[in-house]
């Protein structure tokens, strides 16, 4: 977590005594707080400053049974109101730490979507210890945002009005058959067998005289070893420049659209190559983050 504190805007060496200063920066003052009963004798608490406009640092810890507070970790995040999907979520806690993940799978880009869950305590009041066991099924919809340490801006690929249209239609379609075909219809399986076959059989032949990224508009897929990074490539919708009032460091956040699944990216100045625009092709790796919203 700590290699992506540059994307909010610490981009110096984050020592274990740095670390320590911003959690003592968000436990002083923090803007939003949250606490929820763990086990017989802890509270589990969460605490979190920002730093900009819908970023900043997140503290998680517990309090024992002589209310003294003992952080666990804190990680930079980023949150948006802006609603990704409305697909079912699944939520599984994580091994080493009092955190969650969550997962769906979107036809859209064809994975499971794996990302850090934010709004952890209202999760653990609805789904821990004496919570709401069907919490999941009341999970209405996502917001899901980034945060990128390595992201290069490549130019659109040029299309004619035409082109554009035919290029939406087929898009469409293909996530329609990767819709029925994730649940489990047989002829949908078989259809995007062939058109893989057919797809692959083009690309080779382009990429003998074209650059790939000439012939492949997005992509998003999984990256390393690390279930909730992911290396993609979408268009631009919105650019926005903050800063870090800490810092002053230079920030870009980037809405971002891979074949329709549209969330927010953010990164630094300092580690972005070009120069972002509505229309250009964002290409990075990104560490997904998100908030789910329930029904009540």
């Amino acid at each position: 977590m700590n290699k992506f504190f540059p994307a909010i805007g610490f981009s110096g060496p984050m020592t274990s005594v740095g670390v320590q200063h911003l959690v003592n920066e968000v436990l002083i003052a923090p803007k939003y707080r949250a606490y929820t009963t763990y086990g017989d004798d802890t509270l589990l608490a969460e605490f979190r400053e920002n730093f900009g406009p819908g970023f900043g640092v997140s503290v998680v810890g517990e309090f024992d049974s002589n209310d003294q507070f003992r952080y666990e970790y804190c990680y930079p995040f980023m949150t948006s109101e802006d609603v990704t999907t409305e697909k079912k979520v699944e939520i599984e806690p994580r091994i080493r730490e009092e955190a969650y993940a969550g997962s769906f799978d979107d036809a859209r880009v064809g994975v499971t979507v794996i990302f850090q869950l934010q709004n952890l305590i209202e999760y653990y009041k609805r789904y821990g210890e004496g919570g709401n066991a069907m919490a999941e099924d009341r999970i209405v919809s996502t917001s899901l945002c980034a945060l990128s340490v390595d992201g290069s801006i490549l130019l659109p690929i040029e299309k004619s009005a035409g082109e554009a249209e035919k290029s939406r239609k087929w898009s469409e379609r293909r996530t329609d058959v990767v819709e029925r075909a994730m649940n489990g219809d047989n002829g949908a399986m078989q259809s995007l067998t062939l058109e893989d076959m057919d797809l692959y059989t083009a690309v080779s032949k382009h990429i003998q005289t074209e650059d790939v990224y000439t012939v492949v508009d997005s992509y998003f897929m999984p990256y390393g070893v690390e279930c909730d990074l992911y290396s993609l490539m979408g268009e631009i919708k919105v650019v926005r420049a903050v800063k870090n009032r800490i810092t002053d460091e230079d920030i870009y956040q980037l809405k971002v659209d891979c074949n329709g699944f549209e969330f927010w990216v953010q990164i630094n100045k300092k580690d972005l190559y070009g120069e972002p625009m509505p229309g250009r092709r964002f290409k990075g790796v990104v560490w997904m983050q998100g908030t789910v919203h329930y029904l009540d």
